[in-house]
């Protein structure tokens, strides 16, 4: 007889296509019905996990077509299980996993594509904060540096194929002729929340540098180094009145000019 923890466990497996036999004997003395409805719920399970990827990729789905989606899809559920009850956030590594297949290697813009769907997924998700002023920059003290704090629903995506173009001709106001054959195309991408929709912006390399290192919260001077690096006339003013515009600045937090 299986403890209680063993049998989730054997569940678990089950459920993934995997020890099957296990829980068979565990439930041969529940009755003859037992496994067959096991089996209903195993499916139904599947099922459910299936369709909340296609939910949340649905440009890869019409990329590669659903039936060939949906297969890819039980093979992923069945190495990668959700970690959390949320459906929502079930699919953070699908595009590694495309990626990954042999099947797709001659198409890899398709786990670019995959990636950028995962990061709209993820800033609908997340908090809208309200916005600072960018008054705010200049209400630190004497000896200070300001930092700033983004929204929460800010994703940055480098990919090195036309993600954003792909994504985008397949929307309704979309163009598919236009995007023509899919070559290698580089893009850096900011995307964020703007209510119960996504915005996006183009980025150049310094803008991507500089945008890049405000998220990870190291300070405006070390962004504007980083930006400075990738370009000498990189234009602070007006990457910062930009940011202010499009409110994604949240919070100004100023610190003593000697934190590192």
């Amino acid at each position: 007889m299986l403890s209680d923890l063993n049998l989730q466990n054997a569940v678990a497996r089950a459920i993934l296509g995997n020890g099957e036999c296990e829980l068979a004997r565990a439930f041969e003395r529940a009755g003859f019905d037992s496994m067959r409805r096991f089996n209903i719920y195993r499916n139904n399970t599947l099922a459910s996990l299936s369709a909340a990827l296609v939910s949340v990729f649905p440009v890869t789905v019409s990329l590669i077509g659903e039936r060939y989606f949906r297969h890819i899809a039980a093979s992923f559920i069945r190495v990668s299980p959700p970690s959390e009850p949320r459906l929502v956030r079930y699919g953070s590594d699908f595009a590694d996993f495309l990626g990954r297949l042999e099947d797709l290697k001659a198409m890899p813009f398709i786990a670019d594509t995959a990636r950028l769907e995962w990061l709209i997924a993820e800033a609908l998700d997340a908090p809208v904060l309200t916005q600072a002023i960018m008054a705010e920059l200049s209400s630190g003290g004497e000896g200070t540096m300001p930092d700033l704090i983004l929204q929460p629903s800010l994703r940055m995506l480098f990919c090195r194929w036309p993600a954003l173009d792909i994504w985008s001709a397949h929307q309704a106001s979309g163009d598919l002729e236009r995007l023509g054959d899919i070559g290698r195309q580089p893009q850096r991408i900011a995307l964020w929340r703007n209510r119960d929709s996504v915005r996006f912006l183009r980025l150049n390399g310094a803008h991507y540098a500089f945008l890049h290192a405000l998220k990870s919260s190291r300070g405006l001077e070390h962004a504007v180094t980083k930006a400075a690096a990738r370009d000498p006339d990189f234009d602070l003013v007006a990457s910062l009145g930009g940011l202010f515009a499009d409110g994604l600045v949240t919070r100004v937090r100023h610190q003593s000019a000697n934190i590192n």
